[in-house]
């Protein structure tokens, strides 16, 4: 299915990436307390045979192999690798911040196809998908289930909070959720042993969250989809433009080389705050804008 397009999405546009292909991810090695179907680093009974060996004192002998036993004329016994499994919680931000676009779409509709598409691809690969979806002054919460009537409920809840937007809903004097907020609901709902999957622009988002929302990779696996607009990354060519809040009329020029070396410099100092950030921890950072094809972006290596 190709890429979205415009201002908004519905529910119909969000699991269509149901009939999506997905690209084969590599099998991970699980490090949470779950059972599953991810590989684990420990050994057990499980459904994937590790390797036949001698067998020692201590071996369930419900798994000698008699066959290798009967040809080698000693016991052996069979070693499984145990399967977890990862459940996966993905932060879906559509706030006013995302209800910005130049090319192609809006960046509130690049997260939520990024969204669906994860969502689905987790769900073919046999694991639990939930979410967090920030909406402008709410917050909802789906618990990861096996199921893809609750991938429906999530994709529901993305395309509810998007087509809640509007250039008017911009209005600085509204509040906007905080990024606390959002880490206090996903710390009691990720204890341990989830994949967590932030995609936003994390305009906003000041340090000791940033530091928060990392900290959550001690007990976690989290990866960032950092959301932008080409225009966010460089002003538009020499001429004079109008851009509104919904509320504010501003006029600036996109000749003045001071003008553009500023701008630029700071869509440049927050993406590198982001990704070295998560370089430090060894989390996944990955960018894209909204003109690009996301079909083409792996999420999941």
């Amino acid at each position: 299915m190709p890429s979205l397009t415009g201002v908004y999405v519905t529910v119909a546009d969000l699991i269509g990436f149901a009939a999506t292909p997905i690209v084969k991810r590599r099998r991970r090695l699980a490090t949470g307390g779950y059972s599953g179907t991810l590989v684990s680093r420990m050994r057990g009974r499980g459904v994937d045979l590790d390797e036949v060996r001698l067998y020692q004192a201590g071996d369930d002998v419900r798994n000698i192999d008699w066959k290798v036993t009967a040809r080698k004329e000693k016991p052996h016994t069979k070693i499984f690798r145990e399967e977890r499994e990862r459940p996966t919680m993905l932060v879906v931000d559509q706030r006013r911040s995302m209800f910005f676009g130049s090319q192609v779409r809006l960046k509130s509709v690049a997260a939520a196809e990024v969204a669906a598409r994860i969502a689905w691809q987790t769900l073919n690969s046999r694991d639990r998908v939930g979410g967090i979806v920030i909406a402008a002054n709410s917050i909802g919460i789906l618990k990861p289930i096996r199921s893809k009537l609750n991938v429906v409920r999530l994709l529901k809840t993305v395309a509810d909070a998007n087509n809640q937007l509007s250039a008017s809903s911009r209005s600085s004097d509204i509040a906007d959720t905080s990024w606390h907020a959002v880490l206090m609901n996903l710390r009691r709902a990720t204890p341990v042993g989830h994949r967590v999957v932030f995609i936003s622009d994390f305009e906003g988002i000041a340090e000791n969250d940033l530091q928060q929302l990392l900290v959550l990779q001690n007990h976690n696996e989290i990866s960032l989809v950092h959301v932008y607009d080409p225009i966010e990354q460089n002003l538009p060519p020499s001429g004079a433009y109008a851009v509104t809040d919904g509320s504010r009329r501003v006029t600036f020029s996109g000749g003045n080389p001071r003008n553009q070396l500023r701008y630029e410099g700071r869509f440049d100092a927050h993406r590198t705050r982001l990704e070295d950030a998560c370089r430090t921890r060894g989390i996944r950072f990955v960018s894209i804008s909204t003109a690009d094809d996301v079909s083409q972006v792996i999420f999941d290596e």
